[in-house]
């Protein structure tokens, strides 16, 4: 019986881990109600949620099997990209909307391409460094242009801006040109 001792507890474990769960799973009815005050015509997304709870109802929501509409996910991003709040912006820009999104013919997001790239000059700023590698970086592969990953003064200047400090405009500037003109030469890596 000493054998099964180890079996059982984690059997029990096992079992107290699927009650937890069963107790906080909510249905899609349940977390669309919890969204309500952001898909309606609310000005201010954040006031009903604080940023991360709407970040993670969103996450579970655009994420389970029902299909979301690209008529909705391109609302919701919009209303994401409007907010003050920067990290409900860049969320806008992750994979879980990006998916959404209406596509240009070479397979772009628009919306999203348009926030990042769309204006001139750019702004080469902190916040718009955040945004660009979360974009452009993590979320867009190769279709954006991120055919290879961060490189350590990229890395730098990003975790520059998550501090609050801008990086150097000069360098980023010269740095983002050379990675166009190297964007198109070789292979794209394997796993990119």
């Amino acid at each position: 019986m000493k054998a099964w001792r180890g079996h059982l507890l984690l059997l029990v474990l096992i079992g107290g881990l699927t009650g937890l769960h069963a107790l906080n799973h909510r249905n899609e009815s349940q977390l669309r109600g919890d969204l309500t005050g952001f898909l309606g015509t609310s000005k201010s997304p954040g006031n009903q949620l604080s940023s991360l709870a709407l970040i993670a109802d969103l996450h579970l929501l655009l994420n389970r099997p029902e299909p979301i509409s690209t008529a909705e996910g391109q609302r919701i991003t919009e209303l994401l990209l409007a907010s003050d709040d920067p990290l409900l912006r860049e969320y806008a820009l992750t994979t879980d909307l990006c998916r959404l999104s209406e596509r240009a013919a070479d397979q772009i997001p628009e919306i999203q391409e348009q926030r990042v790239l769309g204006t001139n000059p750019l702004p080469l700023d902190g916040p718009w460094w955040r945004e660009y590698v979360t974009y452009r970086r993590k979320v867009g592969g190769k279709q954006v242009g991120g055919r290879k990953r961060l490189d350590n003064l990229e890395l730098g200047w990003y975790r520059q801006a998550l501090r609050g400090e801008d990086p150097p405009r000069e360098a980023l500037f010269e740095h983002l040109v050379k990675r166009v003109r190297d964007a198109h030469v070789g292979p794209i890596p394997r796993g990119q």
